[in-house]
């Protein structure tokens, strides 16, 4: 698997911190930003393969960076992560943009086959 550069954007310390170890341990450089607004500044400073987004954020919301994204950034691939099960919100984020959206509690196989498949591919 190609090792990434990827940006991980939730206000939940312990998803970031997750995130950031098992990735880490796989291979990837990870950089975290605690909320949106951050994760638009952290997105301006360097180059990313993927994002991992968080849609439920106060300030900025995920949907909210992500439109951002798609005008500034439209080849970095995104993919949401949200605690919601409300189908509208994934068809929003798919809508949006973003490759593909994972529920939390996520499942560390699901998110390493996104990695590794064209979903998590920059186009």
């Amino acid at each position: 698997m190609i090792k990434k550069h990827i940006l991980v954007v939730d206000d939940n310390v312990a998803i970031r911190d997750y995130l950031k170890i098992r990735l880490e341990y796989s291979g990837h450089s990870v950089d975290l930003a605690e909320n949106g607004r951050e994760g638009l500044v952290m997105l301006a400073k360097a180059d990313y393969d993927l994002v991992l987004l968080d849609y439920m954020m106060p300030g900025i919301t995920g949907l909210t960076v992500l439109q951002h994204m798609q005008e500034r950034y439209p080849s970095i691939p995104v993919v949401m992560l949200t605690g919601h099960t409300e189908c509208h919100l994934e068809a929003q984020a798919i809508a949006a943009g973003a490759r593909a959206c994972l529920y939390k509690p996520f499942n560390w196989v699901e998110l390493e086959g996104i990695l590794r498949s064209p979903v998590g591919a920059a186009s």
